[in-house]
C-alpha cells in the first residue's frame, strides 16, 4: 500500500533542479528567447508608465526627484535620466545573463515581468493619488 502525501522539501528542491537542467530550450532557441523579450517588454511599459505619470509631480524617491531649482523634490530631468539608465541597465543584464545561461531565460523573463508589474502598480497609484488626474 503506497501513502500519498506532499513531496519533501528536498524532493521539491530536486524536482526544480531538474527541470532547470532538463530545459528544452538550447542556446539558439527563438521560444525561449521571447520569456527575456516580452519580459523586458513588459518592464520598459511600466518604466515608461511611471515615467509618464509622474512627470513634474512630487517624488518620494529621493534618487529621482530634482536636487535643485524650481522643480526641487519633483520628479523631471534628472529623475527622467536616472530612471532611463536604470530601465535600460536592467534590460541588458537581463540580455547578457539570457545569453550566458540559456536555461535561465524562463526565470529572466518572468523577474523583468513582475519589475514591470511593480512599475505599473505605481502608475496606477500615482494616478489614484494625484490630484492632477482628478476630474
Amino acid at each position: 500500500m503506497f501513502v500519498t502525501g506532499a513531496p519533501s522539501r528536498a524532493q521539491q528542491t530536486a524536482g526544480f533542479s531538474a527541470g532547470l537542467a532538463a530545459s528544452p530550450a538550447p542556446r539558439g532557441s527563438d521560444t525561449s528567447w521571447l520569456w527575456v523579450h516580452s519580459g523586458v517588454a513588459m518592464q520598459a511599459a511600466g518604466s515608461f508608465a511611471d515615467w509618464a505619470t509622474s512627470w513634474k509631480q512630487p517624488e518620494g524617491n529621493q534618487f529621482l526627484a530634482e536636487p535643485l531649482g524650481p522643480y526641487q523634490g519633483r520628479f523631471y530631468r534628472e529623475g527622467t535620466v536616472r530612471k532611463a539608465a536604470l530601465s535600460a541597465g536592467i534590460a541588458a543584464v537581463s540580455y547578457v545573463v539570457a545569453w550566458k545561461w540559456p536555461r535561465a531565460r524562463k526565470f529572466i523573463g518572468m523577474f523583468n515581468m513582475t519589475v514591470g508589474l511593480g512599475y505599473g502598480a505605481t502608475a496606477i497609484r500615482n494616478v489614484a493619488t494625484n490630484p492632477y488626474y482628478k476630474p
